[in-house]
């Protein structure tokens, strides 16, 4: 995860640091996390895990709380060399929730979210009114959507998809078939139960949503390897792009302006900019930043 800067995109040991050092803001001492965790051990209400499957580095926090929830512990581990697919990223996760185990106690029985990075992600903005059609033929048009994006035989995706506002545009979004299932097999081992499964932007987006509301908006949400642009008309998502080793804000506004363009939404003075960005992080005008709860 990287702060938006004009500069070339640090490597993956920069952005470590970063995630490294917020954690050591928020979860406070070793001694602090194992007397919460031991507090906790046997009753697992009011705590739970979350996973981020990011394209290069995974990240498990442990966190405490209800409407306001609180990063107790955090871990982290760099994929090894080899991992290319979302597949054998979810099989690299054991060591993490082990060493999550180790260094904050027990976590069996917690419910766990998993956040997929959005360079694993397929996003697409169908733009048809699906709230006529039967659940299987419109999984079937989201589904040919996003197999023709990435293409593959839509028979290798599982999707998801929520129409918006008046019903013109449904977002779409689709991980590999096998993603889901190995997710499960991985937390069951652990004992773990399985919470949200979702695009990091979507959770970041629906977290956020009051705050993103806007005539047209251009949204990103930067983390190491690149960014994901969403534009906006009133709170119903136009279009969707990732933008590969793409971070610096300057190059950011000049692709959020083309996929304005691209969306037939107008670009005037009442467009607003917002970034998803850690706590702390402010970037240049025209960015607007909001915080992110990952």
């Amino acid at each position: 995860m990287s702060r938006p800067s004009s500069s070339p995109a640090p490597a993956a040991s920069a952005a470590t640091a970063d995630r490294s050092a917020a954690n050591a803001a928020n979860a406070g001492s070793p001694a602090e996390a194992a007397k919460a965790a031991k507090a906790g051990k046997g009753f697992a209400f009011g705590r739970r895990l979350r996973l981020r499957v990011g394209a290069e580095i995974a990240w498990a926090d442990l966190l405490v709380g209800w409407r306001k929830q609180r990063l107790v512990a955090a871990q982290q581990i760099e994929y090894r060399p080899g991992v290319a697919t979302l597949p054998e990223a979810i099989m690299a996760l054991d060591p993490l929730l082990a060493s999550m185990a180790a260094a904050a106690g027990p976590i069996k029985g917690l419910t766990c979210d998993v956040l997929i990075g959005d360079a694993w992600m397929l996003y697409d903005v169908v733009r048809a009114d699906l709230r006529s059609l039967s659940p299987h033929a419109a999984n079937d048009v989201v589904r040919s959507a996003l197999a023709d994006v990435a293409g593959i035989p839509p028979s290798e995706l599982v999707t998801r998809w929520q129409t918006q506002g008046d019903g013109r545009c449904t977002i779409a979004c689709g991980i590999p078939a096998s993603v889901p299932p190995s997710i499960k097999a991985l937390l069951r081992a652990h004992g773990l139960h399985a919470g949200e499964i979702v695009g990091e932007f979507v959770h970041e987006y629906n977290a956020h949503r009051d705050q993103l509301l806007s005539r047209c908006a251009v949204i990103s949400l930067v983390r190491e390897t690149g960014t994901q642009l969403a534009v906006a008309a009133g709170g119903v998502v136009s279009a969707m792009s990732f933008e590969l080793g793409v971070r610096a804000p300057e190059e950011l506004e000049t692709r959020g302006r083309s996929l304005l363009r691209g969306a037939g939404l107008p670009l005037d003075a009442d467009t607003r900019f917002f970034a998803l960005l850690p706590a702390g992080w402010t970037p240049p005008p025209p960015w607007v930043a909001t915080t992110t709860t990952a």
